[in-house]
């Protein structure tokens, strides 16, 4: 999967989570820490921050002008924004995750 693929799927799949209250402390808390860190790469571009937050309610809002801030905001080499995300769908999907579904393409 596509560095950029994966965290744009973390954060749809944690936020959907949490609008159904079917998370729970852990994974919450990785999807917490995952949208906090987001943010912080973001810091500075206020368009790519509005983009997230619209990403956020409607993933088809904005999703240009977030994936050019990401990509500015250089997180697709992010070690901890990628292993973030990874966590975030290791707790929510365990099971596609072990089968290698969100396993990161580095080439």
């Amino acid at each position: 999967m596509e560095p950029m693929s994966l965290i744009l799927t973390a954060v749809v799949a944690g936020e959907s989570k949490t609008e159904t209250n079917t998370m729970i402390g852990a994974v919450e808390d990785d999807y917490g820490k995952l949208h906090s860190a987001l943010q912080a790469r973001l810091e500075g571009r206020p368009d790519a921050l509005e983009a997230l937050q619209q990403y956020v309610d409607q993933p088809e809002n904005d999703k240009d002008t977030l994936i050019t801030g990401l990509q500015q905001a250089g997180v697709t080499h992010d070690s901890e924004v990628l292993e973030l995300a990874l966590k975030v769908m290791q707790r929510i999907d365990p099971e596609g995750s072990a089968n290698g579904n969100y396993a990161v393409d580095r080439s």
